[in-house]
């Protein structure tokens, strides 16, 4: 997966938790990534304690290198969780 779709799909992932952590997941269940997440507790249960985690390394705005890199390792590693357990329910 190109770093384009990455940046899509981990900004997919982060909307949906935030969506289904809202209560907004009953009104918009057409989202597939927030489809998945809501029916399948482990995944989410893991995506979200990934999010929690890379939340609490900000301090206040993403522009030196090492930031960057943290979002970038964010993004990839949150893609991979969910590819994990989408392709393991498939």
């Amino acid at each position: 997966m190109d770093e384009k779709k990455i940046i899509v799909m981990s900004e997919s992932i982060v909307n949906a938790i935030v969506d289904i952590s809202m209560g907004r997941s009953k009104f918009s269940l057409t989202n597939t990534v927030l489809k998945k997440l809501s029916n399948n507790p482990a995944l989410f249960e893991n995506v979200r304690n990934c999010y929690i985690e890379y939340l609490g390394t900000i301090e206040d705005k993403i522009d030196t290198t090492m930031e960057v890199k943290r979002l970038s390792d964010f993004r990839y590693e949150i893609v991979d969780i969910y590819e994990k357990a989408v392709g393991a329910q498939d």
